[in-house]
């Protein structure tokens, strides 16, 4: 017999003796194809009943929910809690660039500051404004704040009331 023929078959022949038909299959044998011979041919294979792990459409059905379930708890644990936590970190990063630019901003100003207090016109203008600090022959003016005028409110009955409150807690 020529390699075709026997190809053709299912494969080597060891006997021409017919074998007996197995009982319990619910359907005949098909001799596998040419696209069977792939290398996920046997996971695409229906599998006989009798040798099914999980006998029943409702129990299935229950596994292949549980399944994608499983499916999804990774799918967020390997992809979408990583991708949160990447922004997160980018919002925290560009809240800190925010924070070293003022910080910066104001080291600059305060080098600013010791620049001008190293030198005596510097010393002297901190001294003015600090501590209040005059030359011999110079007159020191303060000049306090005015107080705030007195509220008028008009005569009626909630404004009475109004007015009371705010002579009680101004203190006259």
């Amino acid at each position: 017999m020529s390699t075709a023929g026997r190809r053709q078959h299912g494969g080597h022949k060891t006997s021409s003796i017919p074998r007996p038909v197995d009982p319990t299959r619910s359907r005949p044998r098909t001799p596998p194809s040419a696209s069977d011979d792939t290398r996920f041919g046997e996971f695409t294979r229906p599998i006989p009943r009798d040798k099914q792990l999980v006998k029943g459409k409702g129990k299935r059905g229950v596994i292949t929910i549980g399944a994608g379930v499983i499916t999804a708890a990774l799918i967020a644990a390997l992809f979408v809690l990583p991708v949160k936590a990447w922004l997160r970190q980018q919002d925290d990063i560009d809240s800190k660039q925010r924070e070293l630019a003022a910080l910066q901003l104001a080291n600059a100003d305060l080098i600013d500051e010791v620049a001008m207090l190293q030198t005596p016109a510097g010393v002297e203008q901190a001294a003015r404004q600090e501590i209040g600090y005059v030359k011999r022959g110079e007159i020191r003016l303060t000049v306090l704040t005015a107080p705030q005028a007195p509220i008028t409110m008009p005569d009626g009955w909630p404004y009475d009331q109004m007015a009371q409150i705010v002579t009680v807690r101004s203190g006259r």
